[in-house]
C-alpha cells in the first residue's frame, strides 16, 4: 500500500572535507564572507552556495535532515591547509605555469588587472588568463577560443589542489602592483605639492622668483623618481 504522507525530498550532495569544495564554490563562500557583517550571516546562504539547492528547497527539508547537513559542514570551522605556494601543477598529464621571471604582457596584465577589480575572487580567471600550458600564449586566440572553457576547467578543480597556485599568484600580485601604488603616491604628493606651492605664491608668502626656484626642483625632483 502506497503511503501518500511521505514526501520525496530527492538528492542532495553534502560536502563533507575542504577536498569536496572546488574552486568556483569556494570563491563564491570566500566573495560571501567577505560581502556580509557577521550579525548578518545567514546558514542558508551557506547551505545554498555549498549544496546547489535554493533557500525554499532547504527550508522545506526536516528538521532532523538539517542537522546532519550542519554536522556535515562543521569542516568549514577550520581553514583549507595551505600549502607551500608553487607557480606550476600538473593536472591529466599537462603541466600549466604562471610564469614570474618574465614580465607580463600587455594584453596579460590589462585582463588580470579588469578581473582583480570587477572580482578579486575570481581566482578561476585569474588562473585561465596567468597559468597555462607551456608554449601557450595570450593572444586573440586564446581570448576568443580558449578562456572560457579554461576558467570552467579551473573553476571545477578542487580547491586545496590550486591553492598553492592561489597563495603564489596572491604574492605575486603583491609584487607587480606594490611599485604601482607607490608611484601613484608619490605622484599625489608631487602634485599636492605643486599645488601649495602655487597657492603660497597667490598668498604673498613666498616670491615669484621663489615659486619658479621651488618649481624647478620639484620638477628635478619628479624626473628623478620617474627614473628608478
Amino acid at each position: 500500500m502506497e503511503d501518500n504522507n511521505v514526501i520525496d525530498y530527492g538528492s542532495i550532495s553534502i560536502p563533507e572535507k575542504w577536498e569536496d569544495i572546488d574552486l568556483k564554490t569556494y570563491q563564491e563562500i570566500e566573495k560571501y564572507y567577505e560581502d556580509k557583517k557577521e550579525e548578518s550571516f545567514d546558514v542558508l546562504d551557506v547551505i545554498d552556495i555549498l549544496t546547489g539547492k535554493d533557500k525554499e528547497y532547504i527550508k522545506s527539508l526536516p528538521m532532523e535532515f538539517l542537522d546532519m547537513v550542519l554536522d556535515k559542514l562543521s569542516f568549514l570551522t577550520t581553514e583549507p591547509q595551505t600549502p607551500e605556494p608553487s607557480n606550476k601543477i600538473t593536472i591529466d598529464g599537462e603541466t600549466y605555469t604562471i610564469h614570474f621571471e618574465n614580465q607580463l604582457k600587455v594584453g596579460e596584465y590589462i585582463a588580470a588587472d579588469s578581473i582583480l577589480k570587477s572580482d578579486k575572487h575570481n581566482y578561476a580567471a585569474l588562473l585561465a588568463i596567468l597559468c597555462r600550458k607551456d608554449g601557450e600564449l595570450y593572444d586573440s586566440h586564446f581570448e576568443n577560443e580558449v578562456i572560457e572553457d579554461r576558467i570552467k576547467f579551473w573553476e571545477k578543480q578542487p580547491v586545496t589542489k590550486v591553492l598553492n597556485l592561489i597563495t603564489f599568484f596572491l604574492q605575486l600580485a603583491n609584487l607587480l602592483y606594490l611599485p604601482t601604488l607607490l608611484s601613484s603616491q608619490v605622484d599625489e604628493a608631487i602634485s599636492l605639492t605643486r599645488n601649495h606651492i602655487e597657492t603660497s605664491h597667490k598668498n604673498g608668502e613666498i616670491s615669484k622668483r621663489s615659486m619658479k626656484s621651488a618649481m624647478k626642483k620639484l620638477a628635478k625632483l619628479e624626473k628623478s623618481i620617474k627614473n628608478i
